[in-house]
């Protein structure tokens, strides 16, 4: 019966992303999928966005609970792994950090005691395990699970949960790339031309040639882009047009 939650959970969690489900059901489905490998725990996902959290899901012993119900740390968390650099065996993979040696379970009465919070135990440091999924080194989502420490994980549990883990991989990284996805600014077709052409450190007067405008209509709009985007210069409004996802379709 366990065996079978566990695969329908996790099946539920792939289908959510192939179908671009929203960031948080896919969130809500993976705890749901990790509390059913291990039942005794606190599960926790959460996307990155910028240089904080994004969207949140817990589950504490197989019970979905809100975000707005999480506490809140006073202080901001001291991540012991840098989140753009995250070291290459640490990438994309089931780890214990105490048992790996990533850190001590001091951590949890010195630099981090959410967790303990979470748990409502406030003396006892838990265990546990999580899956930074990244992309070129940089995290983009997180899923752990945390257990009462004086208990640890069984070794069948560890199998299991760094297998569910990864097959939740796939569609934890779609949410989060579909989540921290910028909006494309809105932009007239011409203005899209002609930012494109600047990207490809085309001159006013080759975009006019090009686009059979003249080099005065060429400046105009290039104003208003500036105006748009706030930028101070070409490069900075390449920078903000690429950083807005936008596509850099005539680049060589």
């Amino acid at each position: 019966m366990a065996d079978r939650m566990l695969r329908d959970r996790v099946a539920e969690a792939v289908r959510a992303a192939d179908l671009l489900s929203d960031t948080g059901s896919v969130l809500s489905l993976a705890v749901e999928a990790l509390s059913a490998a291990c039942p005794h725990g606190l599960a926790l996902a959460f996307t990155r966005r910028g240089d904080g959290v994004g969207s949140v899901a817990v589950s504490r012993e197989g019970r979905l609970m809100r975000r707005e119900t999480m506490p809140r740390p006073q202080e901001p968390i001291r991540w012991v792994v840098k989140l753009d650099r995250v070291p290459g065996w640490q990438q994309n993979c089931w780890i214990e950090p105490i048992g790996a040696g990533v850190h001590g379970k001091d951590y949890f009465l010195r630099v981090n005691p959410l967790p303990m919070m979470l748990m409502g135990d406030a003396r006892n440091p838990p265990d546990y395990g999580r899956i930074m999924l990244c992309r070129d080194g940089r995290m983009q989502a997180w899923l752990g699970l945390y257990v009462d420490g004086r208990r640890g994980f069984s070794e069948r549990e560890q199998a299991e949960l760094a297998r569910v883990a990864t097959q939740l991989a796939a569609p934890l990284r779609l949410a989060a790339v579909l989540e921290g996805s910028p909006a494309l600014p809105s932009l007239s077709p011409r203005q899209t031309e002609i930012i494109m052409r600047v990207s490809r450190g085309m001159t006013n007067k080759q975009i006019a040639r090009d686009l059979d405008i003249s080099p005065a209509t060429v400046k105009t709009f290039l104003e208003r882009l500036f105006r748009i985007s706030k930028a101070r210069n070409r490069i900075a409004l390449i920078r903000w047009w690429q950083g807005a996802g936008g596509p850099d379709l005539l680049a060589d």
